[in-house]
């Protein structure tokens, strides 16, 4: 068969179809992309290009300072105890991130599983399942230390039954991070990592880095990459499931894999 050569009107036309998307568009025209998830609010899903991604790495900074933290991004998991990281972990929860999720959260579970891993703080369960989120269909894993924790979140990508994976990890170099990503695009999973501070202070592979503030009622959220002039506004409830984490003990129905 011989190529056929495209001539300008031809192209033209193929580039007016509805389900072609092109890179300086917000979203494709007509409504959402295909390969993304809607976040639970219309604004956010134009902010986002159509929704959250289907898989890749998703990077969220909370309005919270980073700690202080000696020597560089980790280039290499060693067993290093968490408890070294607890500040980390802890600034990189965040105000209103468990709560920016929450809808997406809720609406993968009703049919898909969704991984949490090494979380500083517990689950609201009773919130949660008032949210709609099906917490049998939820997984919480616990790992020891950091090379557990690095193993754990690679291992869950790469099993392919988890579309969304929210990992809290230490302070990572640009290698594990991409390696991270490859393992998420491989299982078809989204791999969703917090972190404290300002994007675009150290290079990183991820899709999408968000940053997260406080505003009146609620979050504004704006776009670091790929790159948006714009926030967007997210009115939330007065008390974020992050804020009541730490008063709920886990119910019968939540999947814990603890190996501290």
């Amino acid at each position: 068969m011989g190529e056929r050569e495209l001539d300008g009107k031809a192209l033209t036309d193929l580039l007016a179809r509805q389900d072609i998307w092109r890179g300086r568009q917000t979203r494709p025209a007509g409504g959402l992309a295909q390969d993304s998830f809607p976040s639970g609010w219309s604004v956010l899903d134009e902010l986002l290009g159509g929704g959250w991604p289907r898989d890749g790495l998703v990077e969220l900074y909370a309005d919270a300072p980073p700690p202080r933290h000696d020597g560089h991004p980790l280039d290499r998991l060693e067993r290093t105890p968490l408890s070294g990281f607890r500040d980390w972990f802890q600034a990189s929860l965040g105000y209103g991130l468990t709560a920016l999720l929450l809808p997406w959260i809720a609406e993968l579970s009703r049919t898909e599983r969704v991984a949490l891993i090494n979380p500083p703080a517990r689950p609201c369960a009773e919130r949660w399942q008032r949210e709609g989120v099906s917490l049998e269909n939820l997984l919480l894993v616990r790992p020891r230390d950091t090379r557990e924790l690095g193993w754990a979140t690679e291992e869950v990508l790469q099993a392919g039954i988890y579309p969304l994976v929210l990992s809290w990890l230490p302070p990572l170099g640009f290698a594990l991070r991409r390696r991270l990503k490859l393992a998420a695009e491989s299982g078809r999973s989204c791999l969703v990592t917090p972190y404290p501070g300002q994007p675009g202070s150290t290079a990183s592979p991820a899709g999408v880095q968000l940053a997260v503030r406080r505003g009146e009622g609620g979050l504004v959220v704006r776009r670091h990459k790929p790159f948006h002039p714009g926030e967007v506004r997210l009115n939330l409830a007065t008390e974020s499931p992050a804020r009541s984490a730490e008063r709920s003990e886990y119910p019968p129905a939540l999947t814990v894999m603890d190996r501290s």
